[in-house]
């Protein structure tokens, strides 16, 4: 009996690692190419806050300098200067990400 119980524990555990080591889409904004943009923001020395919808990808330029990201879900805030390349922004910028329209059925909540 214990040898059954020990080799289904042995079991379950080996499937929990199996199923952390597939590959899970990541939810966290991250860098796109440029040319990939469907939005553009041109952030001035006035800009606080800029709104985006999920799964928008939005091209930021800052002066000479523009970089994308892709908005990958996740319905919160962001500050763009963690998301943008180092050195192209010195103060905080909110970037709100909201639920896109097109991927709700039943709109925004």
């Amino acid at each position: 009996m214990k040898l059954r119980t020990s080799a289904a524990l042995a079991a379950i555990v080996l499937a929990g690692f199996a199923g952390a080591a597939i590959a899970k889409p990541s939810l966290a904004p991250s860098a796109a190419p440029p040319e990939a943009a469907t939005k553009t923001v041109v952030i001035k020395p006035t800009t606080k806050t800029v709104n985006v919808f999920e799964n928008d990808i939005v091209l930021f330029k800052v002066g000479a300098k523009q970089f994308a990201i892709n908005f990958d879900g996740n319905n919160v805030f962001y500050d763009l200067r963690t998301l943008a390349p180092p050195g192209v922004l010195a103060r905080k910028i909110k970037v709100y990400v909201a639920p896109n329209p097109k991927d709700h059925e039943q709109g925004i909540p």
